[in-house]
């Protein structure tokens, strides 16, 4: 039921059909099914923009799939949706990579449906880097397949890549020819999903066929619903996630109510959860969580951690659900992550998206950069005091401040230096030793002709460096200095 419901673009319903398949499949302990249940949730929440989710479920669905030793059209079906996701995020070299590992380790049938999805996310990718010619090919040698095995959908997407190629160089006759054949397979079944997540190469491609004559509810949809943000996603508005905040104080929401510490019962049930939020990724021995949160009480032994367990459950439930939220197989427990939204996973995704973008679409990178600040409200879970989050606690204050310096970057290659100027400020109240960041303060203060604040700013980074450390500013800098002060 999800499915359908996706590919008519009424992503809602197609959570909710999905978020309840993988909850039955959980509850009666359907292992087989599990792979393509956290699929189909993970297609849906890349749909829906909530990459990092998505990202979650799908490796999920992968690692599964591998351990069960299911079929390997499984695992290739799984690895080409999580390569679109990546792709969706702007890892787009990183997708390429999972796809062509994948598609070269399968030793099945090459003509499968599975293999086939894996082949045309491939070709989208090479359009995404913008080699046309080799996305071409890609696509040409999928014809051939999807023609013989009638693979509807995606072979009309294969004519999209196909049309969206030639009109973009100027073939307008072929393309349109293509557009047509795309457009007779995909109308019948209303997918118009597929091209509305084709966002600006849909508008391109509709507008052609418009142009030609083409009068199609279809493509009049598309239009309309892509409207003037082609690159605009829609959000999830409504669904089952736990959803989990760690930048700043560790909060907890479920449907939409903070988790209280009444709730919670007690705070090592909290501390369990945030525990196993920060090593979402991994799969963990009872063993090294009791010596995590209980390392001077191990005697405590297992009693200490089912209890903990179960209060994690209950507060995270809600109503007569029987949600688990934190698995276990084989003496190792791991965190159901599909079912949780997490903040830092959004952080990372707004990152990664800020960077594929900064040198191809400036002006969407900013956006991404400040969704990203937006997201970061302080340190990784500020209000909890354990050895075990101080590496991801690290890392992610070391991306925040290079969040604040590319922003600033952006802002200063557009010559908006006060607020570059406010960026710079903020990164360096984290941290006044950083040379570069002192430097950029001094380039705007030049660019807006204020030599004194030039000669303040350099002197700033002198008194630092030589109270925290004992040493002078790099001769670079000073060079760099000294230059600004004889031009302004």
């Amino acid at each position: 039921l999800a499915i359908p419901y996706l590919y008519w673009g009424h992503l809602d319903t197609a959570l909710k059909h999905a978020e309840r398949g993988l909850e039955i499949a959980q509850q009666l302990e359907m292992q087989e099914l599990l792979p393509n249940a956290y699929t189909i949730l993970g297609n849906v929440l890349t749909r829906m923009g909530e990459t990092a989710r998505a990202e979650a479920a799908l490796r999920q669905s992968l690692e599964i799939a591998q351990q069960l030793g299911l079929a390997a059209y499984d695992q290739v079906m799984a690895a080409g949706y999580l390569a679109y996701n990546l792709y969706s995020q702007g890892r787009v070299d990183e997708a390429q990579q999972l796809a062509e590992g994948s598609l070269w380790a399968f030793a099945g049938n090459p003509d499968t449906y599975e293999v086939y999805v894996c082949r045309s996310v491939l070709a989208d990718i090479s359009l995404e880097k913008g080699r046309d010619e080799e996305a071409e090919q890609l696509f040409i040698d999928l014809l051939e397949v999807g023609e013989r095995r009638r693979f509807r959908l995606p072979l009309a997407m294969v004519y999209f890549g196909l049309a969206y190629i030639a009109l973009k160089r100027g073939d307008r006759e072929k393309g349109v020819d293509y557009a047509r054949r795309s457009l007779a397979l995909v109308e019948p079944t209303n997918a118009v999903q597929l091209y509305l997540d084709q966002g600006e190469r849909a508008v391109v491609v509709c507008r052609a066929l418009k142009k030609a004559g083409v009068s199609s509810p279809f493509v009049d949809e598309v239009l309309a619903r892509l409207g003037k943000n082609a690159s605009a996603r829609p959000r999830v508005i409504e669904n089952k996630a736990v959803v989990v905040r760690t930048l700043g104080a560790f909060r907890v929401f479920v449907n939409g109510q903070e988790v209280s510490q009444e709730r919670w019962v007690s705070a090592r049930a909290r501390d369990m959860l945030a525990y196993f939020i920060t090593f979402r990724h991994d799969r963990i021995p009872m063993e090294r969580v009791q010596e995590a949160l209980w390392p001077q009480t191990a005697s405590l032994g297992p009693r200490a951690f089912h209890t903990a367990l179960y209060r994690v459950r209950q507060a995270l439930r809600a109503g007569s659900e029987s949600t688990k939220f934190i698995l276990v197989q084989s003496g190792e427990y791991w965190l159901d992550a599909a079912r949780f939204q997490v903040d830092v996973d959004e952080f990372d995704a707004a990152l990664a998206q800020a960077r594929h973008l900064m040198h191809q679409r400036p002006e969407e990178a900013e956006r991404w950069f400040e969704t990203a600040l937006a997201l970061y409200q302080g340190d990784y879970l500020a209000n909890l005091y354990y050895d075990w989050l101080f590496p991801e606690q690290r890392r992610l204050r070391e991306a925040h401040l290079q969040a604040l310096r590319h922003l600033a970057g952006l802002r200063m290659n557009t010559r908006r230096y006060e607020d570059a100027l406010s960026l710079l400020n903020q990164a360096l109240a984290l941290d006044p030793l950083q040379e570069q960041v002192h430097l950029d303060a001094m380039r705007c203060y030049a660019a807006l002709g204020n030599r004194a604040a030039v000669a303040r700013q350099y002197r700033q980074l002198e008194e630092a460096l030589r109270r925290e450390l004992g040493v002078g500013p790099d001769p670079v800098i000073r060079a760099a200095y000294e230059n600004m002060m004889a031009v302004t």
